[in-house]
């Protein structure tokens, strides 16, 4: 992520952002450091140089006058709670870098903390907990301090609900359930037991060992529970879904679960309708073969369905703000979830890490078969558009709320404001086998020098390619993301082939 020999290479010139501080120090740490390696341990990482203070046009190097010192200062300070309640550094996170003249500064590289020890805070005040916004530190808010320890332990929906029985769940809910889990597993006797019994059995009803009556969990009540029951513990809970298609400025289709229906609107009931919409109109997309029947694209579906299921899995029921939301547009589909996603981007396109916030909605959709690979969602999903050659999804997390946007278009068609040759240009880097030069792409699309060095020269300008190599051996390659998320793209193909054959 961070290339010491550029940064060093570049002291001068190099700004604070959301990822990088600059801190005047001669003797001693600043006191303003802990509230940047709160804030940067509370959000993404980071880093914190020492002996730079931001300056324009270039910064002023002073340097740290001795060391070894301040390094010994910050690890002494880092092993006492009372001043920082976590330490995320190791011994390579800690560097001093010599420049000209014998200055040294230090740099510092702040890892994001784990959700369990988060929020990290100082002074022994947990009110005393900073978060990163843009290029500053900011103390959080209330609301902020109050999702980030709910988010250091979730599976808050496996707790009881002492109040309520079966009678706050949807009997129709309940039967049509347990008679697809019957079906799937035969063999285990459930076709025999009560719907209450059954829920016993499965683990989301469980006996209050205090009133010695069973109560349903929250994801219980979330899943399969009655509207009005579900509303007394959540009062913001809402799910929409939009069909947007045909550039509509309302909607072509809507369901939400606060209007009349014929159904409880829980998740199974909301879950059922809008995957037979999707399924619907995603089919309606797709060529019709030889004997003119439309034909499914499985692998794409099973992207859908993923994405659908970790959006009512991942979701902090809650916060009031912003609520579920599915929506379809001409040649894309958004997922929008509150609460932000408890691992990182990386580590969801590379899968094999499964942190559902709500384990018992997740246990709920994988006795029904709908997501059997826990942790492999995510590689699916981006190998989906590899294969596909669709545009990559985009992910979009925050504390508040995390948003997934899944193509399903030629890349080269999801962007419409493309000119005719912009657009061809673009289709031939992207389908090219690796780097292609200036003048291949003009031999292949027989275009003329001025064509396609403006076609270049516009699609460098708006990032969707980027060059490698200089002068006359440069060429050119789709910009589709990070290098780290390229990086991550192509262990897809290699790495998870394994769980799909």
């Amino acid at each position: 992520m961070f290339n010491y020999d550029t940064i060093v290479n570049n002291i001068n010139e190099i700004k604070e952002k959301h990822i990088i501080e600059l801190k005047k120090t001669t003797n001693s740490l600043p006191k303003s450091f802990w509230e940047t390696y709160s804030s940067f341990s509370n959000t993404k990482g980071g880093l914190i140089i020492l002996g730079v203070e931001e300056g324009y046009p270039e910064n002023i190097i002073s340097g740290v006058n001795n060391p070894e010192k301040v390094r010994t200062d910050l690890w002494n300070q880092l092993s006492n709670q009372n001043k920082v309640s976590y330490n995320s550094l190791n011994n390579e996170d800690i560097t001093i870098q010599k420049l000209e003249y014998n200055i040294s500064i230090i740099i510092i590289k702040v890892r994001e903390a784990p959700w369990s020890k988060k929020p990290v805070y100082i002074n022994n005040d947990i009110t005393k907990s900073y978060i990163r916004t843009g290029d500053g530190d900011r103390l959080m808010k209330d609301d902020e301090l109050k999702i980030i320890m709910r988010n250091s332990s979730p599976q808050v929906d496996s707790l009881i609900l002492e109040h309520f029985s079966i009678d706050d769940l949807d009997p129709i809910s309940l039967v049509s359930f347990k008679e697809r889990v019957t079906l799937r597993y035969p063999n285990n006797g459930y076709e025999s037991l009560s719907p209450e019994e059954f829920l016993i059995e499965i683990g989301v009803m469980r006996k209050n060992r205090n009133t010695n009556k069973v109560n349903p969990t929250k994801g219980a009540l979330l899943f399969l529970g009655k509207y009005n029951s579900i509303r007394e513990i959540y009062p913001s809970f809402h799910m929409d879904y939009f069909n947007r298609k045909s550039n509509n400025e309302r909607w072509i289709d809507r369901v939400a679960t606060d209007e009349p229906a014929e159904h409880q609107m829980n998740i199974y009931n909301f879950y059922n309708i809008v995957k037979e919409k999707l399924n619907s109109v995603i089919l309606s997309e797709f060529k019709l073969d030889d004997k003119n029947v439309r034909v499914e694209n499985k692998q794409f579906n099973e992207a859908i369905r993923e994405s659908f299921i970790n959006t009512m899995a991942h979701a902090d029921y809650d916060l009031g703000f912003p609520s579920i939301k599915i929506e379809i547009f001409d040649g894309w589909l958004r997922f929008i979830n509150p609460g932000t996603m408890l691992i990182s981007i990386s580590e969801f396109v590379q899968g094999g890490i499964s942190k559902p916030r709500n384990e018992i909605i997740m246990k709920l959709f994988r006795l029904l078969g709908e997501s059997e690979r826990q942790g492999f969602g995510g590689p699916q999903i981006f190998k989906s558009a590899v294969n596909n050659k669709f545009r990559i999804p985009e992910i979009y997390t925050n504390l508040e709320s995390t948003e997934l946007k899944l193509w399903y278009i030629d890349l080269t068609d999801s962007y419409p404001e493309l000119t005719t040759e912009e657009k061809r240009v673009f289709e031939c880097i992207v389908k090219a086998p690796g780097p292609i030069s200036k003048r291949n792409v003009e031999e292949l699309l027989n275009l003329s020098e001025y064509q396609s060095r403006k076609a270049i020269e516009s699609l460098l300008a708006t990032e969707k390619i980027e060059m490698v190599g200089r002068g006359s051996a440069t060429k050119y390659i789709p910009r589709i993301g990070s290098k780290e998320m390229i990086t991550q793209l192509q262990m897809i193909v290699s790495h998870i082939q394994q769980h799909y054959q």
